[in-house]
């Protein structure tokens, strides 16, 4: 009897470990970030109240060093040799904070030079910027629908529809596609913020009042017939990617509202 209880488990069958894993697939880690109200604080407090680009963008540069020293995710001695952040790197919620202050660093860079002169290289060097942000909000938003909860995946979703507006309406040469992704960024907001509480609602409107003037700057730049102001996006235009986006605000507002319900039930 003695020996049979000394004896160590036995070892977990392939059944064991498939089923293990299995579990773990199902209940992936979901990291949760409220962009906006990150952003917010962020540029409130670092600048962008009184409109410096210039310390917000130093105050990026400064979050990314702690961040990366933090995660022990340094670029190495000598030569810089930048390390990518891809679906396994994100092991947790500050690698998606790393990929936002680099989208962040880049648009305050852009508007930093839009503000400090109207000159071609000036325009060309900003352009650069723009397109930098957008290519890290594009990758935030990607990495937030993998490893973010249904709300974080949205607001990256509305954040890189924004920067890809900005761009588009900068280079004045799509200014129909800037009025779409200005119409995604604000058809979120529009969603978001008939949930939580006051702060929560008082965010989403000072965003959606941010974003109606530039939809109806591109509405007065097509003069005012290729789009209405209110229409949400054309399906037949966007195709897939309509889809996507509106199927994440119905799996948002699904979730939301049983979150709700079951508080209450609870009460």
């Amino acid at each position: 009897m003695s020996k049979l209880a000394n004896q160590p488990p036995p070892p977990p069958s392939d059944m064991d470990i498939d089923s293990a894993a299995a579990v773990e697939e199902k209940n992936p880690v979901r990291f949760s970030i409220n962009v906006l109200e990150l952003m917010r604080e962020a540029q409130m407090q670092h600048g962008l109240r009184h409109g410096d680009y210039t310390r917000y963008r130093r105050y990026c540069t400064a979050r990314l060093r702690r961040l990366y020293k933090s995660l022990k995710f340094l670029h190495g001695r000598g030569k810089y040799t930048r390390r990518n952040i891809t679906e396994s790197t994100v092991t947790d919620v500050r690698f998606l904070h790393v990929v936002f202050y680099m989208a962040e660093r880049a648009w305050s860079h852009a508007m930093e030079k839009k503000t400090a002169g109207p000159n071609a290289p000036q325009r060309i060097y900003m352009l650069g910027r723009f397109r930098k942000a957008v290519k890290w909000a594009a990758l935030f938003s990607q990495l937030c629908s993998i490893k973010g909860d249904s709300r974080t995946s949205l607001e990256a979703e509305a954040y890189a529809s924004y920067m890809k507006g900005t761009l588009l309406f900068e280079q004045e040469k799509n200014i129909e596609a800037a009025m779409l992704n200005f119409k995604n960024t604000r058809t979120v907001y529009e969603e978001l913020g008939k949930y939580g509480g006051i702060e929560n609602q008082l965010l989403c409107r000072q965003r959606i009042e941010e974003v109606e003037p530039m939809i109806g700057f591109c509405s007065r730049k097509l003069g005012g017939s290729a789009l209405q102001e209110h229409d949400l996006l054309d399906m037949e235009k966007e195709g897939p990617a309509y889809d996507l986006f509106k199927a994440k605000i119905e799996v948002f507002s699904f979730l939301t509202t049983k979150e709700y319900s079951g508080m209450l039930k609870r009460s």
